[in-house]
């Protein structure tokens, strides 16, 4: 189903350093069910919306949650890979400039 740190997707992030950052499974996503229900079992991924920074590694950007017949079986948190700083007026200057002189290449 999933590995705990396994890249589970990338969100964006408003008002950061950067513009996105990467969603991790917090924990590995095993349980024991028998085999000939194992096609029965539904993951239902929902993410917070609009983030923004800033964000600390490890905070909860989401939740998987696996059910079997309509009865959840586990629910694990999704968080962030990497932290994000929020920008400031240093950090978008220095992005203006540096996307400047890639366009005058």
């Amino acid at each position: 189903m999933g590995i705990k740190g396994i890249i589970f997707g990338s969100l964006n992030v408003q008002k950061g350093v950067t513009s996105s950052v990467n969603a991790v499974l917090s924990e590995d996503a095993s349980f024991f069910i028998k085999k000939s229900k194992s096609s029965g079992v539904t993951q239902n991924v929902t993410f917070k919306e609009n983030l923004e920074a800033p964000i600390n590694k490890g905070d909860v950007i989401g939740t998987v949650t696996y059910t079997l017949d309509n009865q959840v079986i586990k629910t694990i948190n999704i968080v962030a890979e990497d932290s994000v700083k929020k920008i400031n007026l240093i950090n978008m200057t220095l992005n203006v400039c540096e996307n400047w002189f890639k366009m005058m290449r």
